[in-house]
């Protein structure tokens, strides 16, 4: 059986660019965010990472059907980028709000850059 617990340099390198793949965030988009500030703590925050075992179980679909990774502490930080956002409430986050983009949005964020 796959052990979750052991901290591979070479998957924990790309396991925040995993996850924004499959929740279809918009890497150039997340990038630009606050000059790149809030990618940079989010990758800090990945890297000191206390839930790896949920993550990789999560990114390598053992995870239940249409599980959200609620576990992630990036999740929130995603959410202006994400490229495909429900139209009526339900999916990964939630309700979209009247300009599509997804509630609640990160505090003092601005779309204009």
């Amino acid at each position: 059986m796959r052990t979750y617990t052991s901290r591979s340099p070479e998957r924990q390198a790309v396991r925040m660019h995993e996850m924004m793949r499959r929740l279809d965030i918009d890497p150039c988009a997340f990038i630009r965010l606050r000059r790149g500030e809030v990618y940079a703590e989010a990758r800090a925050r990945c890297l000191a990472c206390e839930t790896i075992g949920d993550c990789l179980r999560w990114l390598d679909g053992y995870a239940e059907e249409g599980e959200s990774p609620d576990f992630c502490p990036n999740l929130q930080s995603f959410y202006p980028c994400r490229r495909r956002v429900p139209l009526e409430g339900g999916g990964l986050f939630g309700r979209a709000n009247a300009a599509g983009f997804p509630e609640p949005a990160l505090p003092g964020y601005s779309r204009e850059r």
